[in-house]
C-alpha cells in the first residue's frame, strides 16, 4: 500500500513524532508534519525553549494546547492526556512514548546520546544529524536491529538520496561508477565562523529571523560538512573515495559525465563504485549517480533517448536529482513508522572524516570542532585513516593539543587527548571493537 493511503488511515491515531532541535531544517520539517494527514509532532524539544514553544506557535497550534514539561514523568503524562510538549530536555524527550524521534540538531555529541535514548526506550529515530552516522551509524544501526526498531537517514537531505539514487540504478542493472552530491560553492577550508555569514551574504532579514549558528554555516565553507555527507552516503552504500581521494571537479551538471568516468574513458578515476562531488560551475544536482551501462543494446537504446545524458556512445550516463527539502524527511518518518523500512542507513566504515589544522596548532591549544577556527574535515579511505592513526573528526571537539601541528597537517592520535568521558568516544570505542 501507498504511504499516502497508510497515513490517511492513521488520522484517528496518528504516528507522533518528537523532533530534536527545531532550526531552520527541522521547524519546515514540524510544519509540514502538521499539515500532513496521519502524522502528528508531539514533541518539540530545544535548548532554546522558545524555539520549542514558537515552532508550535508557528505551525497554529494554541498556546493553551502545549505543555512546557523538563521531566521524563512530565512528558508521558502530558502525552497521555493528548497534549503537545514543549521542552529543553532532548534526552527525555527521545526516550519519550513516541512512535518516531527526528534528531536535527547537528551536535554529534547530544545526537548520539538522542539516538541511543531513542533505541533504548523502543521509537524508530530518523537521523538528520549525518555527523552522527559518520561517526558512530553502524553501531546505532546495529543497536537499531537488535532492538527490533528502524534506524534511518533522512530523505530530506543529500546522503539519503544519493544512497536512494544509487539503488535505483544498481536496480536498473546499471553498473555504478560514481554517486555524491553537488557543492554549494568553492571551499574555504582556512575560514573561520566569523567568515561564513559574510561569504554567504546572508539578508539580514533573514539573519534577524533565524539566528542562524556561524559555525554551522562554516562547515559548509571549509568543506567539513560536505564530507560528512559523503561520508555518510558512501558507508551506507559500501563506496570508498577513489584511490587518491575525492576529485570534486569544478564543471556543471552535464560536466560531470565527462569527468567522473574511468581515465581509460578519458575521465579522472582509477577505478569505478566511488563516492565523489562536483564543485559548481553552472546547474548542480543536489544528488547524482554516474552509470556504465552493461550491454551494448541498452547502451544504444539510451544514447537516443532525448532527456538522458550519455557519453561514449551511450555507454556512460548521468541521473540526478537537482534539489532536496527538509519536508521530504516525512517519506522516511512514514516509512520507519508505518513499514519499518529505512531511506537509507549507515552499515559500515568504508570512508572516514579526518581532521586537519586550519593553522599552525601548538600543546595546550583547544580543537573546537567543526565549523571552528583550529580544523576542517577532509574525507579519506578508513583503511589508509586506520592505518595512519587519524582521529575521526567528529572526536576532536575539546581534544587538547599535545605537541605541534602544521597547517593542513592530519590530526593523529599522537598529537591530542581526547575527551574520553564523551558520548559519542565511548559509543565509537565500542563500535570499533565490535565491527
Amino acid at each position: 500500500m501507498e504511504v499516502r493511503a497508510q497515513l490517511m488511515e492513521r488520522v484517528a491515531e496518528p504516528i507522533t513524532v518528537a523532533l530534536i532541535g527545531p532550526g531552520v531544517y527541522g521547524s519546515h520539517l514540524a510544519y509540514q508534519i502538521e499539515e500532513t494527514p496521519g502524522v502528528v509532532p508531539a514533541v518539540l524539544a530545544d535548548l532554546d525553549l522558545e524555539k520549542a514553544t514558537g515552532t508550535f506557535r508557528e505551525v497554529g497550534v494554541p498556546e493553551a494546547d502545549v505543555d512546557v514539561e523538563e521531566t521524563r514523568d512530565g512528558i508521558r503524562d502530558a502525552l497521555s492526556a493528548d497534549r503537545r510538549v514543549a521542552t529543553t530536555n532532548g534526552v527525555a524527550a527521545a526516550g519519550a512514548p513516541v512512535d518516531v524521534v527526528v534528531e536535527t540538531t547537528g551536535d554529534p555529541e547530544a545526537g548520539a546520546r538522542h539516538a541511543w535514548e531513542a533505541i533504548e526506550a523502543g521509537n524508530d529515530v530518523v537521523m538528520v544529524s549525518v555527523e552522527v552516522d559518520a561517526t558512530v551509524g553502524p553501531l546505532l544501526a546495529r543497536f537499531a536491529a537488535h532492538r527490533g526498531v528502524t534506524y534511518t537517514m533522512a530523505y530530506g537531505d543529500e546522503p539519503a538520496q544519493v544512497v536512494r539514487l544509487a539503488d535505483w540504478a544498481r536496480l536498473q542493472g546499471f553498473d555504478v561508477v560514481a554517486a555524491g552530491q553537488g557543492t554549494e560553492l568553492t571551499f574555504a577550508p582556512h575560514a573561520t565562523h566569523e567568515d561564513a555569514l559574510k561569504r554567504y551574504d546572508l539578508p539580514d532579514s533573514f539573519i534577524e529571523e533565524n539566528e542562524p549558528d556561524a559555525r554551522m554555516y562554516n562547515t559548509f565553507l571549509d568543506g567539513t560538512k560536505v564530507a560528512v555527507e559523503l561520508a555518510a552516503a558512501a558507508n551506507a552504500l559500501g563506496f570508498p573515495p577513489d584511490t587518491g581521494g575525492i576529485h570534486m571537479p569544478e564543471t556543471d551538471r552535464d560536466g560531470l559525465l565527462e569527468t567522473l568516468r574511468p581515465k581509460a574513458d578519458g575521465g579522472v578515476l582509477d577505478r569505478t563504485g566511488v563516492i565523489d562531488a562536483v564543485t559548481p560551475s553552472g546547474d548542480n544536482p543536489s544528488a547524482f549517480v554516474v552509470t556504465e551501462a552493461p550491454n551494448e543494446a541498452t547502451q544504444i537504446y539510451l544514447d537516443q533517448r532525448y532527456n538522458i545524458n550519455t557519453t561514449s556512445d551511450g555507454r556512460y550516463q548521468v541521473f540526478h536529482r537537482p534539489f532536496h527539502l527538509p519536508q521530504e524527511t516525512l517519506v522516511s518518518i512514514a516509512r520507519a513508522a508505518l513499514q519499518d523500512r529505512a531511506t537509507g542507513v549507515v552499515t559500515q566504515q568504508t570512508t572516514e572524516v579526518v581532521a586537519a589544522a586550519k593553522r599552525d596548532l601548538e600543546p595546550g591549544e583547544t580543537i573546537h570542532g567543526g565549523g571552528g577556527d583550529t580544523v576542517y574535515g577532509q574525507l579519506e579511505d578508513a583503511s589508509v585513516a586506520a592505518e595512519a592513526d587519524l582521529v575521526p573528526f567528529e572526536l576532536l571537539s575539546g581534544a587538547e593539543v599535545t605537541r605541534p601541528i602544521a597547517t593542513d597537517q592530519p590530526v593523529s592520535t599522537d598529537d591530542v587527548t581526547l575527551d574520553t568521558d564523551s558520548v559519542l568516544y565511548q559509543l565509537r570505542q565500542l563500535q570499533d571493537s565490535l565491527l
